[in-house]
Parts: C-alpha cells; structure tokens; sequence
C-alpha cells in the first residue's frame, strides 16, 4: 500500500473502524465498486465499536468503584486495628496496674481489696467480650462457625442476656425493664448466638445512655409467621447518616464525649450477621437525643 494511504487509513480507523477503513481505502485505491457484503460490514461495524465503547466504560467504572471500596476497607480496618489496640491496651493496663498495687500492698484494707478485685473482674471481662467477638466475627466471615440449632423459647433467650449483662447494667446504673408473654411458641435457632444478639443490643444501649439515668426496655411479641424483639433505650440516639452504615464491619458511633467511638465496632455487624443466617432481618430507628429502638424479627 503506498504510503500515502497509511495515514487516512489511520484516521478513518479511528473514526468508523478498522474493517470499514480498510474494505475504503482499497476501494479507493483500486477504483474497485463495493459489494453488499463489504457494504453490510461497514454499516455494521461503528454499532459493533459502541457496544465495545460502553462495555469499556461499564467495565472501567466497575474497576473505579471496586478499586474505591477497596481503599475503604483498607481505611477501615486500620481504624479497626487501631481502636482495638486501645481497647486491649485500656483494661490490661488497669490489671496490671492494680494487680502491682495489691502485690505491693499485701496489708491493704480488705474493702479497697474487694474494690480492686472488681475492677480486675470487669476489665478482664471486657477483654474477653472483645477477644470473643474479633474470634466470632472471623468464623462468621470465613463460613467456619459451628451452628447448634434446637428449639428455643425465646423468653429464655432474653433472660439469659439479661443475667449475662448483669454487671455491666449495675456498674452504669442503667434500668432495664422487660415485657415477656406469660407463653411463647418455640423456634428453630441456635439459643447460644441469639443470646449473643441479645447481649450485644442490650450493651450497645447501656453504652449511649447516661449514666445513672438509663432505661431500657425490651419488648417480645409474636405475629402469624414471626417473633418481634425490641430494644428501646433513652440514649444519644443516631443520626441518619450513621443508620446507614452501623451494621456494617468496623463501623461505630464515636461518643461525642470522647471522639472515640466505644468498643470494637463488631458487636452490631455480628449481631446482623446472626440474625440473617436465622432468616430475620434487623433495623434500627432512632433521633438524635431521643434514643433508639432495634427492633429484629425472627421466622416462627
């Protein structure tokens, strides 16, 4: 091809395609007519490069978002690492400080003792509910958690979360009140991690209520095909922005009296995840300053 026709063959790629470009080209230059065939293929050809233009942009804005959750996640999970640092780091430096003070101090008076011994008794329990739910959440996500399903009087689900945040309502002072049936039908579930919902919604309350002034209540009742649990408290409330995003991973609230968000930011999203696998669905209503209200139903 002479030389002279490379760079229009080039410019009219670009502008119909390379099929159609070069079925002109050689037309032109060998004066030849062109057949319906060639004809067809250069019709076709512009349609055939604009479906391949939007599958590129389709194609590229999925990479530029993928690539954008990406670097959250990246984000978050430094945040995650972070706060959990600060949240191991916090009550194991009150265990070891207390424990030095009463091994140093073996004459201390014995109601100081008792004093400290709580402490140490609460921090290592937090210590655990964190470890515990770093654990869980891991199992959850990589498919290896264990599930024990059984009948479940849901009544006693309650009562056991309740006794198992005992301590935590005593030491913040928080009133709890709760409205059972006097009977309830069975479910099917795993009772272990439903107390384990339990416990969560009832800690992330007590976390957002003033001291002293607290109340929560929990409600059960039952419709035609399902179970209705809700947790109401009195608290800070949520704006609508952090709705959106509080039953995700690494995800918290920050106390607006510290800045840092409270706990590891697992509870809620593991909380999620539980009730999912027993084909419930949770949500949350709540207003800035007027409290909130997580309500989860389950299949009867």
């Amino acid at each position: 091809m002479p030389i002279w026709s490379v760079m229009p063959k080039k410019l009219l790629a670009g502008a119909i395609g390379s099929a159609s470009a070069r079925v002109m080209i050689s037309s032109v230059v060998k004066e030849e007519p062109l057949g319906i065939d060639e004809v067809m293929d250069i019709l076709d050809e512009p349609r055939v490069v604009i479906a391949y233009s939007h599958e590129l942009e389709r194609a590229t804005a999925e990479l530029k978002a993928a690539n954008k959750r990406l670097k959250e996640l990246d984000r978050l999970k430094d945040e995650f690492i972070s706060t959990v640092t600060h949240e191991l780091r916090t009550p194991l430096t009150s265990v070891r400080s207390i424990s030095e003070i009463l091994y140093d101090n073996p004459d201390i008076d014995a109601a100081q003792q008792k004093s400290f011994l709580g402490i140490i008794i609460k921090e290592s329990e937090r210590l655990t509910r964190l470890i515990v739910q770093v654990l869980d959440f891991q199992k959850i996500e990589s498919g290896k958690m264990e599930w024990e399903i059984s009948r479940v009087d849901f009544r006693e689900v309650i009562k056991d979360a309740i006794l198992s945040t005992s301590r935590l309502i005593q030491d913040e002072k928080v009133k709890i009140e709760s409205n059972l049936p006097d009977s309830f039908p069975l479910i099917d579930g795993d009772k272990d991690r439903l107390i384990q919902v339990m416990v969560n919604l009832i800690s992330n309350s007590i976390k957002f209520c003033e001291r002293d002034q607290g109340v929560i209540s929990i409600n059960l009742t039952a419709k035609s095909d399902h179970l209705k649990v809700d947790v109401r408290d009195n608290g800070i409330g949520i704006s609508r922005k952090n709705q959106k995003i509080i039953f995700q991973e690494f995800q918290q609230v920050k106390d607006t009296s510290t800045g840092r968000p409270p706990g590891s930011g697992l509870g809620l999203a593991i909380t999620k995840r539980i009730v999912d696998f027993h084909k419930g669905k949770i949500r949350v209503k709540s207003r800035p300053g007027k409290g909130s209200t997580f309500s989860f139903t389950l299949p009867l």
